[in-house]
């Protein structure tokens, strides 16, 4: 059976968070195939979103920097408010390459407080995350409101491997 792109970076979040040195129960919940996201209950504590993109535009002004974009239509942003409802939502963006190896591959990590920082998830208009990768510092996430450079989120490369995950 063929691997499909999704399932091999979701994997990159999934091994992160198996690893640790806490015992973690995950459960699938949804997924669509043919999408690029799928959501885990971990520890029957939160839901963990995972969505990824492979396709980074590189920053001309700021040499070896790129920018991933995670899309979320209408239907993406109904899913999410119907997964608030039951548990808290975490948001896992795999910033992936297609070519693995080809150059810098991340997860961004996150948290509920902060999701609703970069998007309107009652909105009726699809809303965009943008993962930003500069070398050397952490990750900056944004959306439509927190465009403004001062208020960019600021997530930490390694955020996904200190994460103390709830119920463990």
């Amino acid at each position: 059976m063929a691997v499909r792109d999704f399932q091999l970076y979701h994997g990159i979040a999934l091994t992160k968070i198996v690893r640790n040195d806490r015992p973690t129960a995950l459960r699938l919940i949804e997924t669509k195939p043919t999408e690029s996201w799928s959501v885990y209950r971990v520890n029957d504590a939160v839901n963990l979103y995972v969505k990824s993109s492979a396709t980074p535009s590189a920053l001309k002004r700021k040499k070896g920097s790129f920018v991933w974009v995670f899309v979320f239509g209408t239907s993406h942003l109904q899913e999410l408010q119907k997964l608030r409802q039951e548990k808290d939502i975490y948001v896992a963006l795999i910033c992936a390459r297609r070519k693995i190896g080809s150059g810098p591959m991340e997860v961004c990590l996150i948290g509920p407080d902060d999701l609703v920082k970069c998007i309107d998830i009652e909105s009726s208009k699809q809303q965009t995350i943008r993962v930003m990768y500069q070398p050397h510092k952490s990750l900056r996430a944004y959306g439509p409101l927190n465009s403004a450079k001062r208020n960019r989120l600021k997530i930490h490369r390694n955020a996904l491997d200190e994460w103390r995950i709830p119920g463990s």
